[in-house]
């Protein structure tokens, strides 16, 4: 059976938002690496979700915020973006 060509993805294309996990994580990567330079990238994602388990409602509600932002951004750039033809 032949093989079906993967689809490009169009490098000007927006790109997708993060979660609030992934902002949670972007924050959190460089104090824990600060902190404990020799942690390996798995160690590091252990912490960052054991951090994140453990973070109150009201901080996790700052990271959901700036999701929906970024969410909301994404989606007028790619409005934007297949309004003027890309993606097809």
């Amino acid at each position: 059976m032949p093989r079906i060509p993967k689809s490009q993805k169009d490098p000007n294309a927006p790109k997708r938002p993060l979660s609030t996990f992934f902002l949670f994580s972007a924050d959190e990567r460089p104090k824990i690496k600060k902190d404990n330079p020799s942690l390996s990238v798995a160690d590091i994602a252990k912490v960052i979700g054991e951090r994140w388990r453990s973070i109150g409602e009201d901080r996790k509600k700052h990271y959901e915020e700036r999701a929906r932002t970024e969410k909301e951004r994404y989606e007028r750039e790619i409005a934007a973006y297949k309004q003027q033809g890309g993606g097809k």
